[in-house]
């Protein structure tokens, strides 16, 4: 899967890698380095028709402002391979931003995953995921659960992450906001 994000501000990129760092120092978590870029997506596909696909990120980064979004707290997605993440508080200017990406990119994605159509999505930091396990969640709650993530980040960017076919992880274009 190829992913559609935004990277963290300088100062947020820092504190989540201190985390990432901490949870594999303390925890043995790994998994998440899978990724090394902490941020969060817009939407994953496992395709993208590339140049038409570049070309939306272009006009919309050109078309866009930086603008903040907050976090607060600590959450998890259960199931067999739980996620450790910060969400992100969904407003209506984040929601409306989200519509307009996903709209631009069903002409040019492929097998784009539907939790993260706008009835679904749930933006979020990752901190941990696939190899959470039992032991290694109390150790991340243990570490992690007294702990605000009461965040303003800005938002000044769309990027396309290549999925594991490609080199899992690779960041493959950046579009920052108001660049023409």
């Amino acid at each position: 899967m190829h992913g559609l994000v935004s990277l963290l501000d300088p100062e947020h990129n820092r504190q989540v890698e201190n985390i990432w760092n901490e949870l594999e120092e303390e925890c043995g978590l790994t998994g998440i380095k899978i990724t090394p870029y902490p941020h969060f997506s817009w939407l994953i596909a496992e395709d993208f028709d590339w140049e038409p696909a570049e070309s939306a990120l272009e006009r919309i980064a050109a078309e866009s402002r930086p603008f903040a979004v907050r976090t607060n707290g600590l959450a998890l997605f259960s199931g067999l391979l739980p996620v450790a993440y910060i969400p992100i508080v969904r407003t209506a200017e984040l929601s409306q931003f989200h519509i307009q990406i996903w709209e631009q990119f069903q002409a040019v994605g492929v097998g784009i995953s539907p939790h993260y159509a706008p009835n679904s999505w749930m933006p979020h930091i990752t901190l941990a995921h696939t190899d959470l396990m039992s032991h290694s969640m109390d150790c991340l709650m243990h570490r992690l659960a007294t702990r605000t993530f009461n965040w303003e980040i800005e938002v000044s960017n769309l990027t396309l992450l290549l999925g594991p076919q490609k080199q899992s992880g690779r960041l493959k274009r950046r579009f920052d906001f108001g660049q023409a």
